[in-house]
């Protein structure tokens, strides 16, 4: 490190020195020091903006469609029979869309649907049972196989089943019974029309015959009565899962009913009154942002307190809350008249009797006012879209913020050059001032000893 010695001045320059470039450093430094707290500060309290308008806007998703306050709820009287889910929630349930309509209805399961079962004769594992051809048919589909020497056991059977390129109906396995071999052939597909029938005539020369298939388990439909006594509406299905039988309705039969079997279609308000609650509570805890961000408290004010932008959107939100719908006689002009009342420091509050009573009496109504074409998830989403929006206006100062940001961090770099050089002008000067004064302190020692010799010659 360069540096200038004091020896001739006395001086601590080179305290002297950093003393002058930090003069020059701190008002700058200063500066830049509130500056970049002050955006660091709002980029924060921006972000803490967008995400509660993030939250408060995915509240606002949830209501803003008629399709979701078309949901269906599903519950049965006897979930041993048939299991309830609502709009296709679950593969292995009943399921219920937005189609179906609300109701009650009644039915009795007879019969389940089952896949054909057939087992052969039972026969040792040495034996052979013949070479040539064997042809099976399901629902009008048949294919075949051939059996050669050597491959003309149950095992080379069953083989040739299963990789037969042009079966698509029947699966074959081996069952072993007490030392000996069955060889058991299952239908792919339930339903009296996927009966197994076969033709193992061509196979011979074998020492022994599969002889006559047991039937282990029959191929049926399924059976179910809607209604009871003669009126009562028969209805088969060659599965255990049957679709649209009553319109947007999947059942899956699960056991045959002892008795009747209630399935009960609703409105599902449970889901619509979960969102209505998430929709106030995300509103609260905006608005608990904007009094953080923009409030006063008396001693500090918040970071946004009176920022225009942040002022004018809780403004448009504010008055979209309290404008009043419809007209005058409909059976809902305000949020309170849904059930969601304001409370003196301006939150929302869910009166559960008030939404009760609105999603039993009038649900139509209250799904028009949050989700219809002007309803109020549709204003309230187009005072949030340009803000949220990409390249929208939080965008947009955001990014100011963020270079603002940089540039200090470049104004940062500039000052540290500019006090190098600073710096080594100070130095410049005082090395300047040290050779002057060794100069005159050389020039002042040669004037005494010449003055001193001159008066010595004169005394003598």
């Amino acid at each position: 490190m360069f540096s200038v010695s004091g020896l001739y001045s006395g001086l601590d320059v080179n305290s002297m020195v950093n003393a002058l470039v930090n003069a020059e450093r701190a008002p700058i430094e200063s500066r830049l020091n509130r500056n970049e707290q002050s955006y660091t500060l709002e980029l924060t309290a921006v972000g803490q903006l967008k995400s509660s308008l993030s939250s408060f806007q995915s509240s606002l998703q949830r209501l803003n469609s008629i399709e979701n306050f078309s949901q269906r709820a599903a519950s049965v009287s006897d979930d041993s029979v048939i299991t309830a889910s609502v709009n296709n929630a679950s593969v292995n349930n009943a399921s219920v869309n937005n189609s179906a309509v609300a109701g009650s209805y009644t039915f009795t399961v007879d019969q389940l649907a089952s896949r054909h079962q057939l087992a052969s004769e039972g026969v040792a594992d040495s034996e052979t049972i013949g070479t040539g051809t064997a042809s099976f048919t399901v629902n009008g589909e048949t294919f075949s196989v051939a059996l050669a020497s050597g491959d003309d056991t149950l095992t080379g059977l069953r083989d040739a089943i299963n990789n037969a390129e042009d079966n698509t109906t029947i699966k074959a396995a081996i069952i072993n019974d007490n030392g000996q071999q069955r060889l058991m052939l299952n239908s792919l597909e339930s339903g009296t029309d996927n009966a197994v029938s076969m033709d193992l005539s061509g196979l011979t020369g074998g020492t022994v015959s599969l002889g006559t298939f047991t039937e282990l388990q029959p191929a049926q439909n399924a059976s179910i009565r809607f209604g009871s006594g003669a009126s009562a509406i028969t209805i088969s299905s060659p599965d255990n899962k049957l679709e649209d039988v009553i319109d947007g309705v999947t059942l899956d039969l699960k056991a045959v009913s002892v008795s009747p079997i209630t399935l009960d279609i609703s409105q599902d308000k449970g889901s619509v009154s979960s969102a209505i609650q998430s929709f106030a509570d995300t509103w609260n805890s905006l608005k608990s942002t904007f009094s953080d961000l923009t409030g006063y408290n008396g001693v500090s004010a918040g970071t946004l307190n009176g920022d225009a932008q942040t002022r004018l959107l809780e403004s448009q939100l504010r008055r979209e809350l309290s404008n009043l719908f419809g007209e005058s006689g409909d059976p809902f002009r305000s949020l309170g008249d849904l059930g969601l009342e304001t409370t003196q420091t301006g939150d929302l509050t869910v009166n559960s009797s008030k939404l009760d009573a609105a999603l039993s009496e009038n649900f139509d109504a209250l799904a028009d006012i949050f989700a219809g074409e002007d309803g109020l998830m549709t204003r309230l989403e187009e005072r949030l879209t340009p803000y949220l929006e990409g390249g929208g206006s939080i965008a947009q100062r955001e990014d100011r913020l963020n270079e603002s940001l940089s540039d200090i961090a470049d104004d940062r770099l500039d000052l540290e050059a500019r006090l190098v050089r600073t710096q080594s002008f100070y130095q410049q000067q005082f090395l300047a001032m040290e050779n002057l004064l060794a100069s005159l302190s050389g020039t002042s020692q040669w004037l005494t000893n010449n003055l001193a010799s001159l008066n010595s010659s004169n005394n003598q």
